[in-house]
């Protein structure tokens, strides 16, 4: 039987070549994270001049959405354990919503407190920060949805 030069593994390839592979394949997820980071950054960006919080500069507010996406995937990693625990329980689907929104906006506005108590360079105020977390919520929801939708 041939063997098909198409379907080449990576292990036959030459040096050159698995560099080039390795090094777009980094590319292509840096890229990605970069994308992400940055829609979130220009989100914010237009949430707290809405809300008119004060940041120092650019780099602070930067600086605050990288901690806030540290802080924020461990803190969402109990929020969903406690969620899908809680959710076993709730046979209504509005008030698994209400139980939902609640545990998700109490642990988001968590995160943006600890977040913003960490930074000195950055200063929202209590009520921003609850409009926030609900926000991210119904965001959150939203975009659940159209995976849910698409799929």
């Amino acid at each position: 039987m041939k063997e098909n030069k198409d379907n080449d593994s990576f292990r036959d390839l030459k040096f050159f070549e698995k560099i080039v592979v390795i090094v777009s394949l980094t590319l292509l997820v840096v890229l990605s994270i970069a994308f992400v980071i940055g829609i979130f950054y220009f989100g914010m960006a237009g949430l707290f001049q809405l809300f008119g919080v004060q940041y120092t500069s650019a780099y602070s507010l930067l600086g605050f959405v990288l901690v806030f996406f540290f802080v924020g995937f461990i803190v969402d990693l109990f929020s969903i354990a406690f969620i899908k625990l809680t959710s076993q329980y709730i046979s209504n689907k509005y008030t698994l919503f209400i139980t939902r929104m609640a545990i998700d906006s109490t642990f988001t506005l968590l995160t943006l407190h600890i977040v913003d108590e960490f930074m000195n360079s950055i200063t929202i105020s209590l009520l921003t920060e609850i409009v926030a977390a609900i926000l991210l919520f119904f965001i959150d929801v939203a975009f659940d949805n159209k995976k849910e939708k698409t799929s």
